[in-house]
């Protein structure tokens, strides 16, 4: 056999040949619907605490934060309002 009619005949067979069927429906809705859950490690328990005590102290600091600016900038504010009116 030449290397023509091999290629030949290994395309016909290639041709011939059936994808194996997979289904993974089941397995992805059980996976989205909650079916299988992975328990919380102590690391990532100890993670997400921090996470949450850090967002407990940022939104006040946030707050206080924001307090000071707008009570420092009011006397440069004036300062800036007389230099205007008089020019």
């Amino acid at each position: 056999m030449n290397w023509e009619r091999r290629i030949e005949h290994l395309a016909a067979r290639a041709r011939a040949e059936e994808p194996p069927r997979v289904d993974v429906a089941r397995s992805v809705l059980g996976i989205l619907s909650g079916e299988r859950l992975e328990p919380v490690s102590v690391t990532e328990r100890l993670w997400m605490w921090l996470a949450a005590a850090s967002a407990a102290v940022a939104v006040p600091a946030a707050v206080v934060a924001g307090l000071v600016y707008r009570s420092a900038t009011g006397p440069l504010r004036e300062i800036v309002d007389s230099i205007s009116w008089a020019m």
